[in-house]
This record gives C-alpha cells, sequence and structure tokens, in this order.
C-alpha cells in the first residue's frame, strides 16, 4: 500500500543561478504567486525597510480531507532549487490510510494536480518531467485474533535487533521503530485501532465545532474504525539514497513504469524493509513449558559421539543449556559481554541450529517462560488480506486523461 509520497519537482534552468555546487532562484518568487516570508527585517537611517533573502516556508493546500504540504526551496546545494510537496495520497483522496490502494501514478496525478491548480504561476518554469521521488513508504498489516495481543506483539518487537537496526520505543507504547532518523530505510510497527481511534477522537472536536471538513473526514474513519481492529501495521520508509543504490529510478515517472511492469514493486520494497526483522522471530521452537524440555531439544540437537568407543556425549548440549540459562537471566547483550567474540557466536549457532529463533532469544530474559506469539505464522497467514473484499480504488479528479493537465515523461 501506497502510504506517503515525497517529491522534488525542479526549476529549468533558465531561472537558476550556480555557483559550484550552490544553486539559487534567479527571481523574485512572489512573482510567480508563491506566499514569501523572511528571517531578517530592519530599517535604515532614511526609515527605509530593508528585508532579508525571501523564502517560501511550508504551507499546506487544503484538499477535500486533508492537506498537502508545499515549500519552494530557492537556495540549495547540490541540486537546483525546486517545489516540494509532500502528503499521504491515501488521505487526500479517501480521507483515511487504513486500506488503501498501491498506485505511484494516481497517488503522484492528485498531489501535482493540487499543486498545479494552487500555483498556476509557476508552471512554466517547474520541470515536471525530471520530478524525483524523495521518499515513498510502503505499508501492509498483520491482523492478530484479538486486540489485546496487539501491545504484547508490540513489546516483543521492540527486543528484536537486526544487524545494526536495534528497536527503538518512542513517544507511546503503541509504537516502535528501527534504526535512526537519517536511515536510508526506516521501518516502524504499530496498533492501528489505537492510532484511528485516538484522530477520531481529536477530529470529532472539530467537527462538533461545526468544521464540514472535520465531518467528512468522521464519517469516513467511523466506516474503516472496525478494519483496523486487532491490526499491527508494519510500515517502512524507503529513501531516495536506498533506490539510487540499488538500481532503483528514483525519477517519477521512471518509476511509475517501473511498477507498472512489476505491480508487486511496493511489495517488494516493504521486504527490504522488514525481511531482517521478520528473519529474527523464525524458529520452530518458541515455546517451552519446563527446563527439562528444553535440555532434552538440546541433547537430541547437539549429540556427540566418542570416536573410538561411539558413546554418546552432552557437553555441547549442556553448556548451550548454560548459555540458554543465561541468557534468560541476564539479556542477550549482556551475555555477550561476557563471552569473547568467536565463542558467544559458536554457542549462538548451537542454538540456532536447535532452530531456536533470535526473537525469543532477544526476548527471553524479559519473557522467562519462554512464552511467545508465533507472531510469524499470523503474518504468512494473512499478507493476502489487505484490502475489504468491497474496496473501490478511488479516482483522481486531476487525472491527466481528465485534465490534461502534464505529459508523462
Amino acid at each position: 500500500m501506497l502510504d506517503f509520497l515525497r517529491l522534488a519537482i525542479p526549476i529549468i534552468p533558465t531561472h537558476v543561478r550556480s555557483l559550484d555546487n550552490h544553486h539559487w532562484f534567479n527571481g523574485d518568487i512572489r512573482d510567480y504567486g508563491v506566499p514569501a516570508a523572511t528571517r531578517h527585517v530592519s530599517k535604515l537611517d532614511d526609515g527605509t525597510t530593508v528585508t532579508g533573502e525571501l523564502y517560501h516556508p511550508y504551507e499546506s493546500l487544503p484538499s477535500d480531507y486533508t492537506d498537502m504540504a508545499v515549500k519552494f526551496f530557492v537556495n540549495t546545494m547540490n541540486t537546483v532549487p525546486y517545489v516540494e510537496i509532500k502528503a499521504s495520497p491515501l488521505k487526500l483522496l479517501q480521507g483515511h490510510n487504513v486500506y488503501g490502494f498501491e498506485s505511484i501514478e494516481l497517488g503522484s496525478d492528485h498531489m501535482l494536480g493540487m499543486l498545479m491548480e494552487a500555483f498556476p504561476q509557476l508552471l512554466p518554469i517547474l520541470d515536471f518531467s525530471k520530478t524525483e521521488v524523495l521518499c515513498i513508504d510502503t505499508t501492509y498489516l498483520v491482523r492478530l485474533p484479538h486486540q489485546s495481543m496487539v501491545q504484547p506483539t508490540l513489546d516483543y518487537m521492540a527486543n528484536l535487533a537486526a544487524g545494526h537496526r536495534k528497536a527503538r520505543q518512542v513517544k507511546y507504547d503503541n509504537f516502535i521503530s528501527w534504526g535512526n532518523d537519517g536511515a536510508s530505510i526506516r521501518p516502524k510497527a504499530y496498533g492501528k485501532f489505537e492510532e484511528v481511534k485516538a484522530q477520531l477522537h481529536k477530529i470529532q472536536k472539530k467537527a462538533d465545532k461545526g468544521c464540514q471538513r472535520s465531518k467528512a473526514l468522521v464519517c469516513a474513519m467511523h466506516d474503516v474504525l472496525p478494519f483496523a481492529n486487532a491490526v499491527v501495521r508494519l510500515e517502512s520508509r524507503i529513501t531516495k539514497t536506498y533506490m539510487s543504490k540499488n538500481g532503483i529510478p528514483t525519477n517519477l515517472f521512471q518509476l511509475i513504469k517501473l511498477q507498472q511492469d512489476q505491480p508487486e514493486l511496493l511489495l517488494r520494497l516493504w521486504h527490504v524493509a522488514f525481511d531482517p526483522i521478520l528473519d529474527r522471530m523464525k524458529g520452530k521452537y518458541m515455546n517451552f513449558s519446563n527446563d527439562a524440555e528444553i535440555l532434552e531439544l538440546f541433547k537430541s540437537k547437539l549429540v556427540t559421539y566418542n570416536a573410538k568407543t561411539g558413546k554418546p556425549s552432552f557437553t555441547r548440549a549442556n553448556n548451550a543449556m548454560k548459555f540458554y540459562s543465561l541468557i534468560r537471566q541476564i539479556g542477550l547483550v549482556a551475555t555477550r559481554k561476557l563471552y569473547n567474540e568467536s565463542a558467544f557466536y559458536k554457542a549462538l549457532a548451537h542454538l540456532e541450529a536447535c532452530e531456536i529463533s533470535m526473537g525469543h532469544l532477544q526476548n527471553l530474559a524479559k519473557n522467562p517462560n519462554g512464552k511467545v506469539i508465533p507472531f510469524v505464522r499470523l503474518f504468512e497467514l494473512k499478507m493476502a488480506d489487505q484490502l475489504p473484499h468491497d474496496y473501490v480504488q478511488p479516482v483522481s479528479s486531476y487525472s491527466p486523461k481528465k485534465q490534461g493537465l502534464y505529459l508523462v515523461a
């Protein structure tokens, strides 16, 4: 699902002046209908008011349901001046992003159409054919048996780490993310029902005061609230940096063409973000009733035999049990500090050979009884169930076929 889109439309070269890697818009943004602000205002001795360099602060363009942010960057480094637009195409077109379409073409058509309608004087100096995708959010959901399972699932996922990505619980219990804000791939997970419920409560207050747009939003969100029940949302931001390094076009129209040729494009990008995390949760053995059951597993998997006598040896199994018990007592990170690197990873490999998941080990200290939710199995069963059976994809009033607004490169 296409949850968010951030686009940059460059200025044509005739309206740009440059010095090395520094570029400026060669004109006055006010002549193009763009609101201007300045960070410096002073008055000369003769009473003349002098302003500093003009800039365009972020402003919001309204739609039927929600807004789109727009900003004209007039002073830039390493790239020509450009107009940036960013929004959730789903929210613009249907009032919510609980579920929706995947079409980058549909989402960008609507966003570019809104820009053209709001700033017609800008159109002659914008090079639409070179529109760049700065980032794109791709999202899929997991439906759990009960809403009460959402927070335990998030708590479990909050302990997962994959490579350099470590989970962070940010602001409130219902939300976690991996990595840092500057990463080229930024996965996050949260409970959708609680988010929609909180948004609905906030919007309802505005609707009660007579806001017509809020009333339309309330209707849209009321209709989708049941679908958000017991849902964990798995969302990832894929940046231009990642796409450029991995052979994915960042030109908007080339990306649209790629998606038309490869309809599973957003799902593939989503897997890039979440496979390393979900792989940590895979394992045949995740729940144990007691230590005897665990030790028996280790003995069956890690037994060795004396080359001369043929007698079984359970030394490796017993060492694995000690290692497992230490992780359960002080946690995987603290256990790592007690071993040298080769010994730690050798012991860890023995547990993985017993098909115990990394997710289980990363959660073991906080969940010493070893009872975990078989999340991956639920996920695998529900991937195809992303939309209501009666979902109808919205149509943009800015469709190029209807309006002839721009030519696709």
